[in-house]
């Protein structure tokens, strides 16, 4: 089981993600080092054979400089190797509460056809539920988790800051290259980056450093908002919607899990052990509150999703798996369709789809297939996706023609 373990784990490491991960991380450091160890001082020298030569003199402040750097880039390769080894936390196969009464209280994942455990969620490109999932990151392609969130995040802090303070001596050189070549030691500066193509390396990585230190900065504030709320990116949207009911009901919906203190829900993500508290399976939840509020939530939200769900008609038959193909010879058009981080559908003509989502030229439906379990059995299984609107027509009763749409608006209010 372990071989398998490691096979697995070492597979996530061949995809676009972690590779281009891994190709930034070493281009800005060893531009950096290079920038950083061309800048230090330099003096005439004689040669034994009598020539006048220059080199360079290691400085104080050039040794901190270097040491500094080093730290952030060495950290940044751990906590990233760690968010991908250590793996989120997974759901045990075929899990189900001590307390057999308790099943009742639980989500059931159909994939897994097993219980979900409380703040669990089901991740259709690892194939598993996933304990405290909060996104899946193409760039570890794998989930953040409970297992992996405080690596995620301390790899999203050293990573922002040593690509700031990378890029920063990276400028410096361009700065001194273009504006002050025949100042001093400059001309040596030239001397090592000569050359378009090294000049233009330069300058990409230079933009590279600051531009992902911008955008996984930006991503390390989200992150830090919620875990000081112990929330996940999942939770936050269950949490809004949560609130969208409650206040058309008069009531006010308490999230369990919020301690009361953001310090207190910091530490229980951020610590010095680097593994996050709890076992992924119970969790500490506030005076009034017990382990099933969230996911008894989640259950009526999606009874009233079902209940919004509208009946489509296949009109026109499309394959998913051909699309897809389509998408990975096209880089344009698989950044743009990948936006949607969701599975698409193939859809055959005649077919009933109830779709719950929209977009301008997608809808997001959900259909009933054939599909073996795990036992090997023929059972009917939901699939959902995405699939272009112009594929399906909406499916009219007569009930729904007679009622006022005003009518049928202020019915939705009742049910929420």
């Amino acid at each position: 089981m372990s071989g398998f373990r490691a096979t697995r784990t070492i597979r996530r490491m061949i995809h676009y993600g972690p590779l281009l991960a891994s190709f930034i991380i070493m281009l800005v450091s060893i531009m950096t080092l290079v920038c950083i160890c061309v800048s230090t001082p330099i003096s005439n020298y004689r040669r034994p054979d009598g020539q006048v030569t220059w080199r360079h003199h290691a400085t104080g402040g050039a040794f901190v400089n270097l040491t500094i750097f080093l730290i952030l880039a060495i950290l940044t390769t751990y906590h990233f190797l760690c968010s991908i080894f250590h793996g989120p936390g997974f759901v045990r196969s075929e899990w189900r509460p001590e307390n057999k009464k308790e099943e009742s209280r639980l989500q059931w994942c159909v994939e897994c056809e097993a219980y979900k455990c409380p703040r669990s969620h089901h991740c259709k490109k690892c194939g598993r539920c996933v304990k405290k999932m909060d996104h899946h990151c193409p760039w570890i392609n794998c989930c953040v988790g409970h297992k992996n969130h405080a690596h995620f995040l301390r790899f999203l802090f050293y990573a922002s800051t040593g690509c700031f303070y990378g890029g920063v001596n990276i400028a410096s050189v361009i700065i001194r290259m273009i504006f002050f070549y025949n100042h001093g030691m400059n001309f040596i500066l030239m001397y090592y980056f000569t050359g378009v193509a090294k000049f233009v390396i330069l300058v990409f990585s230079c933009g590279v450093a600051f531009g992902v230190s911008l955008a996984v900065g930006f991503l390390l504030i989200m992150q830090i908002r919620d875990i000081t709320k112990n929330q996940t990116s999942i939770e936050s949207w269950i949490i809004t919607k949560a609130q969208w009911r409650h206040k058309a009901m008069g009531t006010t919906f308490v999230y369990p899990y919020d301690l009361g203190s953001k310090w207190e829900n910091f530490k229980l993500v951020l610590n010095m052990s680097n593994f996050a508290h709890g076992d992924g399976y119970t969790w500490k939840v506030r005076e009034g509150c017990d382990q099933f509020t969230l996911t008894h939530e989640q259950i009526l939200q999606k009874k009233l999703k079902r209940s919004r769900m509208i009946e489509h008609k296949i009109v026109r038959s499309y394959n998913a798996a051909w699309f897809s193909s389509l998408t990975m010879a096209n880089p344009l058009l698989f950044c743009v369709c990948n936006a949607i981080d969701d599975p698409y559908l193939t859809v055959e003509e005649g077919e009933q789809v109830f779709v719950s989502r929209y977009r301008k030229r997608w809808l997001y439906g959900s259909a009933v297939r054939k599909s073996k379990n795990k036992k090997g059995e023929v059972v009917d299984k939901e699939m959902g996706g995405w699939f272009p609107r112009l594929c399906a027509v909406e499916v009219v009763s007569n009930k729904q023609q007679k009622t006022d749409p005003t009518e049928k608006i202020g019915e939705r209010k009742k049910d929420i």
